[in-house]
């Protein structure tokens, strides 16, 4: 009963025709070149001038399409164990150069596509061009990876997930594997500091992370205010969901639950952005089970903080990102309607700035979202189909510039 979307589905920006970094047009001066090679042997209606310019024009084109054909990532299959089950992804290496470090991709909240969909296709490049090793795999029951999905998998175990990716990635002596990185988004945010626990990591590139807190609240009244609701009933609103997030947390019953929240029920717009429904007598028991299932299991790491009234996911988040003691590139979007992100700018600034073997860069895109993307409303259910999910202006040339700086590639 808790709605807990606070990643959105993290996917980096995408391209509607893109393939390979081309356009999937069913024309190219390769294919037209091809094409009128055959159409000539088979009716031999061309003069050695004609033949002459057109050998030229096809050595021309291959000449610029090879090369660009050549630099794309040598990719492999990667798969490691995690309690008994098979996890599957990518190994990505550049063409024609060691690598000198490995990145390894975190995502958000929510199932994964990562081999079959090619999610992250333009960060991906941009990191093996850039000289890197990505490393990636899809999560437990998507994919081709064994087991099931599990929307709520806790932080930690999403932590201890990695390191065993990390183990193998060491067994199997891949190039790079002495200095390995992340590049996470979201719910990343937890999880990579979690892995810098167990495993000294050598440079975090942070997209859209997080402070301790749920942030839930946060998008429900952001997302009202963006679909035109005014503040004062905004507030309201919020205010219903902050209670029944407090009963919530502190065990409270369910009755209490759908007392509180009651005004979200019967909103419009809460049921059509964020599923709330008017419970009736008939699934009320169904209901009932469903909210004791989850409230145990929320319920089961973390507290409740009075102050805020809000839940802690993660006890002294701030000495965990103390122990960073390495170079970190945080980046956010300043329209995010997803996580508030000046409270986890706060919190690197306080905690990771302050200790003098970290190193802590800060970028704002300015009209961008969660996912730095452009956007026009910003709320997290958009349709960027017009703007083609375009990246954030220098999004990419930001991280490759701090990469540099950091000599973590060439």
């Amino acid at each position: 009963m808790q709605f807990n979307l606070n990643d959105y589905f993290a996917r980096e920006p995408k391209r509607l025709t893109e393939l390979n970094g081309k356009n999937c047009g069913s024309s190219s001066p390769l294919k037209d070149a091809i094409v009128r090679s055959d159409f000539r042997q088979k009716n031999n209606m061309i003069t050695m001038d004609k033949f002459m310019a057109f050998t030229t024009m096809l050595m021309v084109t291959l000449l610029l399409v090879i090369p660009e054909a050549s630099s794309q990532a040598l990719s492999e299959p990667f798969e490691f164990q995690f309690e008994n089950k098979t996890l599957r992804g990518l190994i990505e290496k550049p063409p024609h150069q060691k690598s000198k470090a490995i990145v390894i991709i975190i995502p958000g909240y929510g199932k994964t596509d990562f081999v079959e969909g090619n999610w992250y296709f333009d960060l991906r490049n941009t990191l093996v061009a850039s000289g890197l090793t990505v490393c990636l795999w899809d999560k437990m029951g998507c994919g081709k990876s064994d087991g099931a999905f599990n929307a709520q998998q806790p932080v930690e175990n999403s932590a201890d997930e990695a390191i065993a990716a990390i183990q193998e990635i060491k067994r199997l002596k891949i190039t790079g594997s002495e200095k390995i990185g992340f590049w996470g988004i979201s719910r990343a945010g937890w999880i990579v500091p979690l892995i810098n626990q167990q495993f000294p990591i050598d440079f975090w590139i942070s997209v859209s992370g997080t402070d301790d807190k749920e942030n839930f609240g946060y998008l429900l009244k952001s997302n009202l205010i963006i679909e035109g609701k005014e503040a004062e009933e905004a507030d309201k609103l919020f205010e219903a969901w902050m209670l029944g997030h407090k009963i919530f947390s502190l065990n409270g019953n369910y009755d209490d639950y759908l007392s509180a929240t009651q005004p979200l029920r019967q909103d419009s717009t809460c049921q059509r952005l964020f599923g709330y429904t008017t419970e009736s007598e008939y699934d009320k028991e169904a209901g009932r089970k469903k909210y004791l299932q989850d409230q145990k299991l929320y319920t089961s790491k973390g507290y409740f903080d009075a102050k805020s009234g809000l839940w802690v996911y993660l006890d002294d988040f701030d000495k965990v990102l103390l122990k960073i003691n390495c170079p970190v590139l945080a980046l956010f979007g300043a329209k995010d309607s997803q996580v508030d992100w000046r409270k986890t700018k706060k919190l690197y600034e306080e905690t990771i700035a302050t200790n003098a073997n970290a190193a802590l860069t800060v970028k704002v895109f300015e009209n961008c979202n969660h996912v730095l993307q452009k956007c026009i409303t910003c709320g997290w259910n958009e349709d960027l189909s017009a703007l083609k999910w375009q990246a954030c202006n220098d999004y990419y040339e930001t991280m490759e510039d701090w990469l540099k700086e950091h000599k973590i590639m060439e």
